[in-house]
């Protein structure tokens, strides 16, 4: 086995659900010396969902949290397995991939390395998808110089004709148009409406995850 499938299998192992390659090289300045990205996608549990349906907001946070906390452990135990193999690697958990609450942006956006990796699309929500589990994923990755044969990338969306997301936004602030990578992120969603609207469910010790709770992928993985 080589030892890239070796290191695929290891990162199941520890409990990503699903494990992609991808070329990010010139993505991010801070990173030019690690152009390779290992995606990470983990599935939420059904019950992190149904939380959500329920709007039990506070516990629904404590068990998103511990799905990050999940990955995290996943990306730093993956960046010391490919440092045994000689290569360097940066684990880019959130705490290391800064996010501007106010634009909802990081340094190196996860669905980036996602969709380049081939695992999903951008959704109308701009929420990442996956079609085993809609958008009820929480992702990571890691950054290298280890040779990586890289994913087909997904450059359209999937979504096709659903409108979920959209329909469930209580601000409004999902457009019409679906994502391609030769969009804005501004052209699929007001992110500024957006924004202030979670920030203050936040503050109240709220939340706004219905766009992925209504996800139609969502729901079938559910029902599953």
């Amino acid at each position: 086995m080589s030892e890239l499938n070796e290191l695929k299998d290891y990162l199941i192992e520890l409990g990503a659900s699903k494990v992609g390659f991808a070329d990010v090289n010139g993505l991010a300045n801070e990173f030019v010396d690690l152009p390779n990205g290992i995606s990470l996608v983990l599935k939420l549990p059904k019950e992190t969902i149904q939380l959500v349906k329920d709007e039990e907001y506070e516990d629904y946070w404590k068990s998103f949290h511990r799905q990050i906390g999940k990955l995290t452990k996943i990306a730093h135990k993956g960046e010391r397995y490919i440092k045994n193999l000689g290569y360097d690697a940066f684990a880019l958990t959130m705490k290391r991939n800064e996010c501007d609450m106010e634009k909802l942006l990081s340094i190196l956006p996860y669905k980036t390395i996602a969709t380049k990796s081939g695992l999903g699309w951008i959704g109308r929500s701009a929420l990442f998808v996956t079609p085993e589990y809609g958008s009820a994923v929480a992702l990571g990755a890691i950054l290298t110089d280890m040779p990586l044969e890289f994913g087909n990338p997904i450059t359209d969306s999937e979504c096709d004709d659903c409108t979920n997301c959209q329909d469930a936004c209580p601000v409004d602030a999902i457009n019409p148009q679906k994502w391609n990578n030769r969009l804005n992120r501004e052209d699929i969603i007001d992110i500024k409406t957006c924004s202030e609207y979670i920030i203050d469910q936040y503050k109240a010790g709220l939340g706004c995850t219905k766009c992925m709770s209504e996800c139609k992928l969502t729901q079938e993985y559910l029902k599953r």
